[in-house]
């Protein structure tokens, strides 16, 4: 998750390429957050395609307001190490510890700008995104019948985009919240803490 600075230059628009390292990780994140149980896989995949999805779109969306170059690109030692601590700690514990470092929205800034700010305001954007959706669906939660299938999907919807809020505004580098932090201390504090409130509340 998040995003790195990138050193090519490519044209604007979503390619195969990009839809393709998209997809590989959707598909590989539903499979983790499942517990790689297939009756729960429906769930997880609706919760990941908001909280991944949108979380790697509003970095691009961000970038290129910024007239930067933004793609998102997989990660495939990422993809392979959060798979085997998947796999591992399912068979050890019954329970899988998630790696979610899969890849990252790349960006290319063609000229000169005040990179940490513009950086800060990009990298806060996916786990912003992750706490909106996870405050719409706690609150269809509140209104919905307990243990019904749309329960158990707003459920996971706001465990899974709560849970990847904070864990991607930790401030340890590739995260997202170590740009935030080195751009604004003050909206990283408020941030992370609002993302674990939140998901106390579950």
């Amino acid at each position: 998750m998040g995003y790195e600075p990138w050193k090519g230059v490519h044209r604007g628009g979503m390619g195969r390429k990009e839809i393709e390292d998209l997809l590989i990780s959707f598909l590989v994140l539903a499979l983790l957050f499942s517990n790689f149980d297939p009756y729960a896989l429906p769930y997880a995949a609706v919760a990941v395609l908001t909280a991944f999805l949108f979380h790697e779109l509003a970095h691009r969306q961000i970038a290129r307001h910024y007239g930067y170059r933004a793609y998102y690109r997989r990660w495939d030692t990422g993809i392979l190490l959060a798979l085997l601590m998947g796999v591992a700690t399912r068979l050890l514990t019954g329970s899988t510890w998630i790696f979610a470092a899969l890849g990252a929205v790349q960006v290319y800034a063609p000229y000169a700008v005040d990179s940490r700010e513009a950086f800060g305001k990009i990298a806060l954007a996916g786990p912003l995104t992750n706490i909106a959706v996870g405050i719409v669906a706690l609150v269809v939660l509140r209104t919905t019948h307990p243990f019904t299938t749309l329960w158990w999907i707003f459920r996971t919807t706001a465990t899974v985009n709560l849970w990847l809020a904070f864990f991607n505004l930790l401030p340890f580098p590739p995260l997202d919240g170590s740009k935030v932090v080195r751009w604004n201390a003050g909206a990283w504090a408020v941030s992370i803490g609002v993302a674990y409130l939140l998901f106390r509340l579950l």
